[in-house]
Parts: structure tokens; C-alpha cells; sequence
């Protein structure tokens, strides 16, 4: 067993994580960590049909022979944590209904949660102490992305792909209650391990990432435990993962890891209320408050202003892709969610299936989408559209943080009702209500079972 190093950075990750569990988290940030929960569950419910997750489950199946310990969520079907916790994180992804934290352009929650709950399952734990675990890796994983990003996004990397082993890690070490040197040496081999590059997007491999951080972190800790280890300097070493995943500059890094605890970074998430890219929903947003007003006219054009990094986003897609031809891909094309929620009068899991893409229609309305980009706009959370009709006359509506951002959260309730309308057609009727009340009432659960068995379909 190595010894503990706190003069690096994962050991004064592990320093932090250490304090943060004897000390015990505020009562506000762990109320946050079970909204992203439930927001796991509602962008999740729908999707066990997509046929990515229906050949990965299968993969597993086989590759189980047998083994089991967790589940996977909606399914119901028992496998090997490490396992349950990939298909579960690929079932996370693969609707991109889930949290988006902007400043790094990454889906955080993903690949930490599948990880500590198949732990937490396997394990025994109770609902409290997945919960302070599920928070403390957050809080790790989204301090290192803010080291490591824009440039890693920049570089080609997923941002999940990135840290999401780096977070699950620190999540099943806390939970697991590794010593020091067996959690230093859990970030260590997740440190050394990342995986993702964003050609993925658009295809099965994109979900594939994220449930493979969320393997790849549980592994770490289980590994650690045993007494494998990793180097000390896994982080900032010569050939570290600062110097090999980012071009940002050292001098952020003091700064962002003494904020820990200070600074709860798990407050910046945004959460979706349709299921869709987080680019797309400042404009969808717009397109639907226009179209009550709009009166019946014909669309002529429909103009929006947006942060540059979103017109080199929707440009580079339409270079790759063309028109969508799946539903992956529609939920990547900014266009065409603009004109499937104008045509259609909302944005749900049916606006990205192959009747919607290929309706003629709305391939002409997405071809008079227009973007220009607009150097004030510090983020995607907002934007600008105006619509000019047939007649000439104009609509305009501009949004500065859409439903769901930090700027504009979600009630509680609404990821309840989100949950619920999702879940319909699948889950029998109040077993949304009764997963919700379960989650709020983690603290006091000597034992996640219960939960496990509401969200495990009957």
C-alpha cells in the first residue's frame, strides 16, 4: 500500500472529502444532491426502449453470467455493480434529459450517481450516506472539470468521459470509507484512466461514455480497496492529466481546489425541463412562447442570436451529420428542435423519433432557422429569436437563463410532475409520487432497498 501524499492534488481532494464527511454537508447541499437524484430518475424513465440501452443491457446480461449485487434502474435486472452502473449511466445519458453544468459544457450527475447507488445497493448502505457520498464526489468531480475545461471540451474530450471516473471514484471511496491513502489512490487510477471524445455525439458511443466513467469510477475504489495503486502526482505530474487533457492555465488550480467547501459548485446545475440538448433550450423556449403568439401566421424566417460557441457547435454537426437521420442525432440539431417545437406545439421524447425528422415540413421550417452570433452572450443560458412572418410583420422574444438554469430553477414539484409525465405508460399510476417521497425522505432510510424497489419496474 502507498503512503498518503496531501501535498498533491488528489491528496488534498482526499483532505477535503475527509473533512467533509467528519464534518458532515449542509442540510441545502444535500437537499440539491436528491433534486439531481430525482432529475436522474425523470431523464431516465422513458428510455429504456432506445436501442442503445437495449444493446448494452444485453451485452451485460451475457457478460454478467449470472453475477449480481445491483440493478438497473426501470428494467429491474439484477447485475454486478460494476455493470449495473454502466448500463445505468448510459441510461442517464442517452435521452440528454438530464443536468448540464454550463461552465464546463458536461453532464456531471451521470457518471457519479450510477456509480454510488449500484455501491450503495451492493453494499448495503443507507440513504444518508449515499447521499453524502453522491455530493462529496460531485463536488470533486465539478472541481476538477473547472481545472481542466474549456480546453478538455475544446481538445475533442466529453467532459463525463473526463472527470466522471474522477467524481464516481471519489463517491464509492467516501462511501466505502476508504483510509486516506486507499482514497488518494481510488482518484489516482481514475486520474489516469478517462475516456470519451466528443465525435461520439450523435451515436450510441456518446451513452456508451458515460455508463463506462461510471464503471470505471466504482472499479477504482474497489480496486484501491484491495490495495492497487496509482501515482500521487496522477493529477499534476509531467505526464498527469492536467498536462495531457487541457491547455488551461496552473495558476486556476490553487484557487479551485482551496474553494472546495466554500464554494458548492453542485448550486450551478441546470436541469432540463424537455429532452434535448442544453444548447437547444433557450431557443425552444423562445420558439414556443412566439408561437402563442403568432396567431396562425406563416413563418418566413426564424432568426436567432446566440453565444458564438453555438453556431460552431450547430455548424460542425450539420458538416458531419447533414439532416438528422436518428433520433441521437435530432436531439443534437439545434434546428431541427426549433422547428419540431413550432410545428408541434411542444418538445417531448416524440419530437426526435423518425416521424417527426423526416416530415417535410419540418425539415423546411429547420432550414429558415438562422443563427448569428452574438459576442455579448457570456453563456448558452440565454438567447434571442425573432420571427418574421409571411405578412412582415415580427415577433420577438429574448430569454437571459431558460427554465431550469441556476438563473431560473425548477421547483421540486416539477421534477416530481417531470418524473410522472415520463414515466406514464410505464410506471403504474403514483409510483412516481412514491419514488419522489423516497428520495426526499433519504436521510432518514437505514437502507435504499425500498427505493431500489419502487424504481425497479414491477
Amino acid at each position: 500500500m502507498s503512503d498518503f501524499r496531501s501535498d498533491t492534488i488528489s491528496g488534498r481532494l482526499v483532505t477535503w472529502m475527509r473533512s467533509a464527511t467528519t464534518e458532515g454537508l449542509p442540510e441545502v447541499v444535500r437537499h440539491e444532491a436528491k433534486r439531481l437524484f430525482l432529475n436522474q430518475l425523470k431523464a431516465s424513465v422513458a428510455a429504456t426502449d432506445q436501442q442503445a440501452i437495449a444493446l448494452l443491457h444485453d451485452w451485460a446480461v451475457d457478460e454478467a453470467q449470472g453475477g449480481t449485487g445491483a440493478h438497473v434502474n426501470w428494467l429491474g435486472t439484477a447485475l454486478p455493480p460494476a455493470l449495473a452502473a454502466m448500463v445505468n449511466g448510459a441510461l442517464y445519458e442517452v435521452l440528454d434529459f438530464h443536468d448540464t453544468y454550463i461552465p464546463c459544457f458536461m453532464h456531471a450527475v451521470s457518471g457519479v450517481l450510477p456509480a454510488v447507488l449500484a455501491q450503495a445497493e451492493a453494499g448495503g448502505h443507507g440513504g444518508r450516506d449515499l447521499i453524502s457520498a453522491l455530493a462529496i464526489g460531485l463536488e470533486v468531480e465539478l472541481a476538477v472539470a473547472r481545472i481542466l475545461m474549456p480546453t478538455g471540451y475544446y481538445r475533442g474530450m466529453v467532459p463525463a468521459g473526463l472527470t466522471g471516473g474522477v467524481g464516481a471514484a471519489a463517491a464509492c471511496a467516501v462511501l466505502e470509507g476508504l483510509s486516506d491513502a486507499q482514497m488518494q489512490n481510488a482518484l489516482g487510477i481514475a486520474m489516469c484512466t478517462p475516456a470519451g471524445i466528443y465525435e461520439s455525439a450523435g451515436s450510441h458511443t456518446l451513452s456508451y461514455i458515460t455508463g463506462l466513467a461510471a464503471r470505471s469510477g466504482l472499479q477504482a475504489a474497489a480496486l484501491a480497496k484491495r490495495g492497487f495503486t496509482a501515482p500521487p502526482t496522477a493529477f499534476e505530474g509531467d505526464q498527469g492529466m492536467f498536462a495531457t487533457h487541457s491547455d488551461e492555465d496552473k495558476a486556476k488550480v490553487d484557487a479551485i481546489v482551496d474553494s472546495l467547501g466554500s464554494e458548492w459548485r453542485i448550486f450551478g446545475q441546470t436541469y432540463k425541463v424537455v429532452p434535448t440538448e442544453t444548447i437547444t433550450h433557450g431557443p425552444v423556449e423562445c420558439a414556443l412562447e412566439i408561437l402563442g403568439r403568432a396567431g396562425g401566421r406563416t413563418v418566413e424566417r426564424i432568426d436567432l442570436s446566440v453565444q458564438e460557441i453555438v453556431v460552431k457547435i450547430v455548424e460542425g454537426r450539420r458538416e458531419r451529420f447533414g439532416r438528422p437521420s436518428s433520433t441521437p442525432q435530432a436531439t443534437f440539431d439545434l434546428c431541427h428542435c426549433v422547428a419540431a417545437a413550432w410545428l408541434r406545439g411542444k418538445f417531448t421524447t416524440a419530437e426526435v423519433q423518425a416521424d417527426c425528422y423526416t416530415d417535410a415540413d419540418v425539415i423546411a421550417l429547420s432550414d429558415k432557422v438562422i443563427l448569428t452570433a452574438d459576442p455579448a452572450r457570456p453563456t448558452f443560458e440565454g438567447c434571442a429569436m425573432t420571427v418574421t412572418f409571411t405578412d412582415g410583420s415580427t415577433e420577438h422574444h429574448n430569454v437571459d437563463n431558460f427554465l431550469g438554469t441556476p438563473g431560473a430553477r425548477v421547483p421540486d414539484e416539477k421534477l416530481t410532475d417531470l418524473l410522472e409525465q415520463y414515466g406514464e405508460g410505464f410506471l403504474p399510476a403514483g409510483r412516481a409520487r412514491a419514488i419522489a417521497d423516497a428520495i426526499w425522505a433519504l436521510d432518514d432510510a437505514p437502507s435504499i432497498a425500498p427505493l431500489v424497489a419502487l424504481i425497479n419496474k414491477d
